[in-house]
Parts: C-alpha cells; structure tokens; sequence
C-alpha cells in the first residue's frame, strides 16, 4: 500500500472528525481576524463585537462603534509531528520509497509519538450595541496519538523493518482526544472617570468591562488497551470514553466571567483581561460511557466485538484526567501606540494557569509584538510574531473596509516542539468593528 496515501487519510479523518463537531455546538473563540492576523497580539486594540472575547471593556472607550455586527467568522490550526505535512506534501503523487519511510520512523520513534493537533472555533453571530455586546461560539480541540510501533505497523506492516521475519509490534500509547465547547457570552462595559496623566499624554479615558458565559461541552477520549500486531495473529483493544447514548451529547455544562480594563491617553491604549475570574464548567461523568472495542484473528480464530460498559471501566488516567479538567484563570495584558495615522505597533502576553487541569485549545502562553498599516485607510494590512508555549508564531493578514463593512482574512505558521501548524481565520461579513 502507498504509505503516503495512508498517512493522507488519516489526516484527513482527523480534521473531518474536527469539523464535525464543531458543527454540533470552546470556551468563548477570538471573532477577529486582525488578531489572528498580528499573531494574538490585539488586547488593547479590540473593539466593536470583536472586543466581546478579547476585551470588554474597550466597548466604553472612544473610537468603538455604536452598532457592530459579525457574521460567520471562522478559523483554526492544523499540525502533525514529528512527520508533518510538508513531509507528506513532498511526497505526494508518489509511491514512498523505503528509505523514506524508514527515516520517518526513525523520527517517531525518537520522539516518542506520532501526533496530530487540530484547533479550531466559529463564531456564527457577534453584536454590540454601544457598551452591550453579545456573541455565540463554538470551540473545537482534536489530540491523536500514535505509538511508534503502530506508525512502523502503517509504514512496513510488522516485516518491513525485521528482514521479512514477522515481529510483534504494540499499539500502546496511541490514542486520541477530542472536545467541543459551545459558549455564549454577554458583557458589559462602563467609563470610569479617574486621571492618571493629568493629559500630558492627551485625552485620558479609562473603562472596565465584564462578561458572564454559558457554557456546554461534549467529548470523547479514545485509549489503546494493549492491542498488538503479532507474528501469527492481530488482537485488539480499544476502549472509548465517550457521551452515553441516553444524553444529549452534552456532557459538561458551567457558567463563568471574565473581567476587564482599558486605558488611552493621546497615542497610547493598553487593555487588561483577567479570563476565568470565576468558572464553574466541569465534565458530568454520570453522562458518560465507555465503548469497549475489541478482537482477535489468526489461522483459525476470528471474532470482534463491541461492548458498552459503565463509565467506572474507563482507564484510571481517563478519569482522574477528566474529573480534574476545567477553564483555569488566564490573564491578558497588551499595549497600543500610534506613532502616525497610518501605523499602529501592539504588543502583548498571555498566561495560562491551572497546568494540565486547565482546557486549553491552542498554545497556553504567548508573548509577542504585532502591527497594523493603513497607508490606504480602506486596506489594513496586518503582521506579527509571538513567543508560544514549546515555539513561536508568526501571522499576517489583510482586510478590505468599504461603508462600514470589512472582508478579513489572515494565516498564521506555528512551531511548537517538532511541529509546524498552520492555521487561517475569516470574517465573511463584519459591519462597524
């Protein structure tokens, strides 16, 4: 079999499983493609529906739009390490040659897994109403696993490597995450009427904000049982942590806040977000089962089955894993300054809390610098880089805005560890932000 072709469509059930779920209902995703474009870099710039996930209170401060409205924005990552796509795209058309192959398991083997990342978040309506904004969202975070004997298994099957004597190979550490988040969100923004510079800056205005979420999740969780490709004989175990048939999918549930602040004097603008200030999301395993997937052939035996067991059958890691997991306070800091009308210079940093506790879809901290040019006002160009959890970032974007209404689009290359990711992100229809 051409092991291109086989790597392709496992990459390829990877990101449909993705887009499936996001279709069924995150923790509340960025709706702004200029961010994604300036590599996250946009606290303190964020305002009309955009402001919603990134910084509230900037809906008090001057310059927001009265009314704004987003529709249909979407965007989201794609990685595989330490075989990544390019590896793959350069092979492609042709059947890959054993030494090749045999180099890539090299690799896999050194790095312990082979493992496909897929984030991504939809944001189907967004709308503020001078200080009130609203948004709808959708999150999505798919985690694969595979042991470096299953990728020898997919590269040579169990001889390829072993001079053509048959060899056992175990599929233990493969496995797979995947969770999606619905949220919806309201805030609220207020001026506040203190002075810091006395105006040797220029005007002075200072804001905070609030918002309160609501927030439903579902998720399964896929863990290796010991299957192993023998020499005479294939057994298989496969148990699966997932939604039990009797529900609805939706199988965590919470409320939580984030607060916010904003302050601008003359060309400065800096934007505070305090994420998760309270949020009691967690998973309702009463609502989950485990599907227990598992076979067995040989010369003479054959059989499967699948068999539905009570969530108490999950494997330990599963379930301590699961009963900890949960939206951890996160703090956002970032600054503004406008040294002309044509430029503006950002600069900004995310911190994660909560360690492997905390849900958290894409890259945990980001420190970075970003910038916009409107050497044409109607055509935002837009660019930066960041320090992230394991790597960095760079993004870049531009947009088209004509009588109020804005066309955006930006990409963005991640490293983290031996991964490259690429990711996108859309706005097809933004009125006033």
């Amino acid at each position: 079999m051409r092991a291109h072709i086989v790597m392709r469509r496992v990459a390829l059930a990877a990101a449909t499983s993705s887009a499936l779920a996001g279709t069924l209902g995150a923790q509340l995703p960025s709706s702004s493609p200029a961010g994604f474009g300036m590599a996250g870099n946009y606290t303190a710039m964020a305002r009309g529906y955009e402001a919603v996930a990134l910084n509230p209170a900037n809906l008090a401060m001057p310059g927001r739009p009265f009314m704004s409205f987003g529709v249909a924005i979407l965007g989201g990552t794609l990685g595989m390490d330490p075989v990544g796509f390019k590896m793959l795209h350069d092979q492609n058309g042709a059947v890959v040659d054993s030494a090749t192959r045999n180099s890539w398991v090299d690799l896999v083997r050194s790095s312990g897994r082979q493992r496909t990342r897929i984030d991504g978040g939809v944001t189907p309506i967004a709308l503020t109403i001078g200080p009130i904004g609203i948004q709808a969202g959708v999150s999505t975070y798919t985690n694969m696993d595979m042991s470096p004997d299953m990728f020898e298994a997919i590269m040579f099957g169990n001889a390829g490597l072993n001079n053509g004597q048959a060899k056992p190979l175990s599929f233990t550490g493969t496995g797979m995450e995947a969770a999606v988040f619905g949220t919806g969100a309201m805030s609220l923004a207020l001026p506040l009427p203190f002075k810091f510079t006395a105006g040797v800056l220029g005007p002075e205005n200072l804001a905070i904000g609030i918002t309160g979420k609501y927030i439903v999740g579902s998720i399964a969780v896929a863990k290796d049982g010991g299957s192993v490709f023998g020499t005479n004989s294939v057994s298989w175990n496969f148990p699966v942590v997932m939604p039990h048939d009797t529900s609805n999918g939706m199988v965590g549930m919470g409320t939580g806040a984030d607060l916010s602040a904003a302050w601008s004097a003359g060309p400065w603008k800096v934007g505070v977000l305090a994420e998760n200030v309270f949020n009691s999301f967690k998973w309702d395993t009463t609502l989950l089962q485990v599907k227990s997937v598992t076979g067995y052939f040989d010369a003479d035996t054959n059989y499967s089955s699948d068999t539905t067991l009570a969530y108490g059958t999950a494997p330990l890691a599963v379930r301590q894993r699961l009963s900890t997991q949960g939206f951890k306070p996160a703090m956002n800091i970032g600054v503004a300054f406008r040294p002309t009308k044509f430029l503006t210079i950002t600069a900004d940093m995310h911190k994660q809390t909560g360690g492997d506790d905390a849900i958290s879809i894409g890259p945990k901290d980001r420190m970075g610098v970003g910038a916009e040019l409107r050497i044409l006002p109607f055509i935002p160009l837009r660019g930066g880089v960041a320090s992230v959890t394991d790597g960095w970032q760079a993004g870049g974007g531009a947009g088209i805005r004509l009588l109020g209404y804005e066309l955006s689009v930006s990409g963005a290359v991640r490293k983290r560890g031996a991964a490259t990711e690429s990711g996108f992100m859309v706005s097809v229809m933004g009125i006033g932000h």
